[in-house]
């Protein structure tokens, strides 16, 4: 009977032990669809379950616009989930606050690092020289997009678009009675600073400099958004409340000639009768064409007591074999990257080219204020003001957040 009683509690003691090994983790993502996940991402989700039996994943979508204020009030409450996709442009804020995991010593240990993504990626999850989130996805703003039947009948070639100088020459020659050069559009939205941030860049300036300070005041950036002021002049009447999906609207119906978009546009013209064609935005003075990344990276919230799977999980959501399947921009694992563009998207090695040579947008824990500041400034300069006059202002207002 001893020997029965003694078998009975080792055996309710491994069980114990099991039982307590088992985890679930709380994960939350951008909703992608009307469900929620996409059934590839939702297939990763019980594919990564199926291999780690141990870890159940629950996953909770929000929609974009209230997610970040869902993510803000469950950490004050004291319910952040384990895991979730972070915006580029959300990170600094929360790894300041405390409320994200430095992953610099998992990053290392997993053998993963920024030679494995896009650079520019990779960069927007550091904050202080310590990393605070592993790039999921990715795209870049701008490419020009362009309707090639308009280009011919204009005489415009594709490499005409690719300088200030050359797009300025297009968008005229292209502007004719119901008809426009380029798509801009200056509404108060990040699509609007991520396009004005890419000729900025492009042009060799910054919108923060190394010290974090605002370089909006400085000539290059200057230059830039005197050259969109005057290119305005061939882009669509009411650019202050204009959008990129009014803009897609009018290269659909075939009366605008470039669109200005990332490459998560092409699954949409590919199923549109336009004849289209892109190149990698438009360089200014530094010759080299720079968009703006935008992307999600995944993060590990300080709180979580399941860190070490929390990680299992984020390496393998970013393994090269499952990124590619799991994403709706682009796999931010380059080699996941490469495979997928090639399968997916028209000019693979163009759209690749331009992601390396892309930057994130300001590094900062204020950035939200930033960029309030930015469209202010943006459609000031699309009304007609002073470009000089309203960056110096717009620094006086940034400088001031610190």
């Amino acid at each position: 009977m001893k020997t029965i009683l003694l078998t009975t509690a080792a055996a309710l003691g491994l069980a114990s032990a099991a039982a307590a090994q088992e985890v679930t983790l709380q994960f939350w993502d951008n909703q992608q669809t009307e469900s929620g996940l996409s059934e590839f991402q939702q297939a990763a989700v019980d594919r990564f379950m199926a291999e780690n039996p141990d870890i159940t994943v629950e996953v909770t979508t929000i929609p974009y616009p209230e997610y970040q204020q869902r993510l803000l009030t469950a950490v004050q409450g004291g319910n952040a989930p384990d895991i979730a996709t972070l915006d580029q442009i959300w990170v600094a804020a929360f790894a300041q606050a405390g409320a994200v995991a430095d992953l610099t010593d998992f990053a290392a240990g997993a053998g993963l690092s920024r030679d494995g993504f896009f650079g520019g990626a990779w960069d927007s999850a550091v904050v202080n020289d310590r990393l605070y989130g592993i790039p999921f996805n990715v795209d870049v703003w701008q490419f020009s997009f362009y309707n090639q039947d308009l280009l011919d009948a204009a005489g415009v070639a594709p490499a005409d678009l690719t300088t200030f100088d050359g797009l300025r020459t297009a968008a005229e020659a292209l502007t004719t009675d119901g008809q426009f050069g380029v798509g801009l559009f200056g509404h108060r939205g990040e699509d609007t600073v991520v396009v004005v941030n890419s000729f900025i860049f492009s042009n060799g300036g910054e919108v923060l400099n190394a010290a974090g300070e605002c370089a909006l005041d400085e000539a290059p950036a200057v230059e830039a958004m005197e050259y969109l002021q005057d290119l305005a002049q061939f882009a669509p009447d009411g650019i202050l409340n204009a959008n990129s999906g009014t803009m897609r609207e009018l290269f659909l119906n075939g009366s605008l000639a470039i669109e200005f978009w990332p490459a998560l546009e092409q699954p949409t013209l590919q199923a549109s009768d336009i004849n289209w064609g892109f190149v990698n935005g438009t360089a200014g003075a530094s010759g080299t064409a720079v968009g703006t990344f935008g992307g999600w990276n995944l993060a590990v919230f300080e709180s979580s007591a399941n860190k070490e799977a929390a990680q299992k999980f984020i390496e393998f959501m970013v393994r090269e074999d499952v990124n590619g399947d799991v994403v709706d921009l682009i796999p931010a694992n380059v080699a996941a990257a490469e495979a997928f563009l090639a399968e997916n998207r028209e000019g693979p090695e163009d759209i690749l080219a331009h992601l390396g040579n892309a930057k994130p947008r300001p590094l900062s824990a204020r950035y939200l204020e930033v960029a309030e500041i930015q469209m202010t400034l943006y459609q000031d300069v699309f009304s007609g003001a002073n470009v000089a006059e309203a960056a110096t202002a717009a620094c006086e207002d940034i400088d001031a957040l610190n």
